[in-house]
């Protein structure tokens, strides 16, 4: 992912008081309750069944090489934040319960210094493979400190993710390319690199970590030389291809269970249009997994998944007919691909006037994430979604705790992003699937109306219903639930992110009774079957 760094005026928050109340609202609205809109009832129809969820995740990319060298007290509570299920005793979540890792394998730009082209230090990378060629295994030790923090506290699945090869292995020695949009990586290189990655995951899986997914290759499209300011190395599809056959040929010959995830485009229209301003690298859901000299979907080793980003397609008037159409191709290539989103942060938004410049820890920033990942899930389908960087240093919307730029210790805040992300991943758990719900008010998901009102989508498995809303309005709205006359004296237990609520346990109640919803909230309604 591609940050640049502008100037900002940063955002005016209103300051709102508090007003009582368990199950209305806990602060003083800017508007009352809007009671000029009908159709008031959510029906929920838990026969129609849409994608079974696999989960919701993050990067260690790049502060976890730091922060999990901190002292242990304060990387601990980071961790627990990220990945704990537990609760307090007060019924609050102590973390928001991420059950997918994303670990950042690194190229090795962090030795060269200044001469790496890469001027912020910590979006440089240690590396496993050294200058004579032997493995150090020390290396990346607090990602790896990560990884098993992660693995203690429940997460069920890790993907090894890479940006560049090795720099030993590069055309340039660095790990960027010297020519915008060309592969810094030969194909005679191919090799050495998938026998590094294999490598890799074998070494993991003898420190308890099994890889359940190598995605080689990330955002092919973009340019990815020293202006990036990262590691990146741009691919062809045919590239891309090749690649990954000899993946999974040296996966087979290790005798490694490992998928491979392809292909982590760097907008999602990438995987589904042709013609495109990047010809050779995009239409990469036809080219992979439907048929012609790149189709890759037959291997052993090739997930199931197709992974794209949601960068730079967030706009209201994106937000729907983009991921209809990815979905769309989906379908129609090939009924059996599942679409996991693997990487998002807010990087701007031109029809809001967003931009991704300026930390800001408000309610706003935790709406907007809570909207794009509605959208994901209930048009695209997503199976899976990751944010991206878990732990920012920056002065930027990418965190969801943000740290102090320290290489030995430091501080942390957190972010409504982190808690509106667990008003999902908390509650919503692998192997649920999705369920048909109409939008309230008469309209339908797709309608600018809904996406400045309430959003709601609804999860189950045999023992639970999940039920999400997202009220992007600054209005309080009393709702019903009607799963067709089931449930209806069936408790609820109610979470709440909010200006003055962070995941907190709001009460209980029956399904049966009026919901309010309070205004510029994300509320997550647990329903025992």
């Amino acid at each position: 992912m591609n940050h640049f760094y502008i100037s900002y005026m940063k955002w005016t928050t209103i300051i709102l008081s508090i007003c009582l109340g368990l199950t209305s609202c806990s602060e003083e609205t800017t508007g009352n309750e809007d009671k000029t809109l009908e159709d008031t009832v959510l029906s929920i129809d838990l026969t129609q069944t849409y994608q079974q969820m696999e989960g919701f995740g993050a990067s260690d990319a790049w502060s976890a090489q730091y922060v999990g060298n901190w002292p242990d007290a304060t990387k601990s509570a980071i961790a627990d934040l990220l990945f704990s299920t537990a609760v307090d005793d007060e019924g609050n979540p102590e973390g928001i319960g991420l059950n997918i890792w994303r670990f950042n394998i690194g190229a090795g730009s962090k030795a060269q210094g200044a001469g790496s082209d890469i001027n912020d230090l910590w979006r440089r990378t240690e590396g496993f493979l050294q200058e004579d060629g032997t493995y150090d295994w020390t290396q990346q030790s607090g990602q790896r400190w990560f990884l098993q923090a992660a693995k203690q506290r429940g997460v069920q699945k890790f993907i090894g993710f890479s940006n560049s090869a090795p720099v030993q292995m590069t055309k340039n020695g660095k790990a960027n390319t010297s020519a915008a949009q060309q592969s810094n990586l030969d194909p005679s290189e191919f090799e050495n690199f998938v026998e590094f990655l294999t490598d890799v995951t074998v070494q993991l899986q003898t420190e308890g970590i099994t890889l359940d997914e190598l995605s080689p290759v990330n955002e092919t499209q973009w340019d990815w030389d020293k202006s990036s300011g990262q590691e990146g190395c741009p691919f062809t599809n045919e590239e891309v291809a090749n690649l990954v056959r000899k993946l999974d040929s040296k996966l087979t010959e290790k005798g490694l269970s490992t998928k491979i995830e392809i292909t982590e485009a760097g907008q999602i229209d990438y995987l589904y249009q042709s013609g495109t301003n990047r010809p050779d690298k995009d239409n990469q859901i036809a080219e992979f997994f439907g048929s012609g000299s790149n189709y890759v979907a037959d291997l052993s080793h090739m997930s199931d998944f197709v992974a794209g980003h949601s960068y730079w397609t967030t706009e209201q008037s994106n937000l729907a007919p983009m991921r209809k159409e990815l979905w769309s191709k989906i379908k129609e290539v090939n009924p059996n691909l599942k679409y996991n989103m693997s990487e998002y942060c807010i990087m701007g938004d031109s029809e809001e006037g967003i931009d991704g410049n300026g930390k800001d820890l408000s309610i706003d920033m935790g709406l907007y994430l809570a909207r794009v990942l509605h959208y994901d899930l209930t048009e695209a389908n997503a199976s899976a979604w990751q944010w991206w960087i878990a732990m920012s240093p920056y002065d930027y919307k990418d965190g969801l705790v943000y740290i102090d730029k320290s290489e030995v210790n430091g501080g942390y805040q957190t972010s409504k992003m982190l808690y509106t992300l667990g008003n999902y991943s908390r509650f919503v758990k692998n192997g649920m699937q999705r369920v048909h719900t109409n939008q309230l008010f008469g309209k339908t998901n797709d309608d600018p109306f809904t996406q400045k009102r309430i959003m709601a989508s609804a999860y189950m498995n045999n023992d639970e219903v999940v039920v999400v809303l997202v009220n992007y309005n600054n209005y309080e709205y009393t709702i019903q639930f009607d799963f067709d006359g089931q449930l209806a004296n069936n408790e609820m237990k109610m979470y709440r992110t909010s200006r003055s609520e962070d995941l907190s346990f709001i009460g209980t109640q029956e399904v049966s009774q009026d919901i309010v919803v309070a205004p510029q909230s994300v509320t997550t309604y647990v329903i025992k079957k």
